[in-house]
């Protein structure tokens, strides 16, 4: 699996424990549970917000949403 379908895979897996539809998942939850640096993260964040599956406002994407888009889709190859 790609790094970008990992993390977004992961993205999608900490959304859906959230009780609000496409909750804001923080750049630190997100690195600890993929047991990675957040600095390591971003080529993949900046790769998924491109293909607009994700966003976020900051360089440091410190908190990032799925889209609607993203809540829809599925990269699993």
């Amino acid at each position: 699996m790609s790094p970008e379908n990992r993390v977004f895979s992961k993205i999608k897996e900490i959304s859906a424990r959230g009780m609000q539809p496409r909750p804001t998942v923080t750049i630190g939850q997100l690195a600890n549970e993929l047991q990675v640096s957040s600095d390591s993260l971003l080529p993949s964040l900046t790769q998924l917000k491109q293909l607009r599956l994700v966003s976020f406002n900051d360089s440091g994407a410190s908190n990032i949403r799925l889209t609607l888009l993203g809540s829809v889709v599925n990269r699993d190859k």
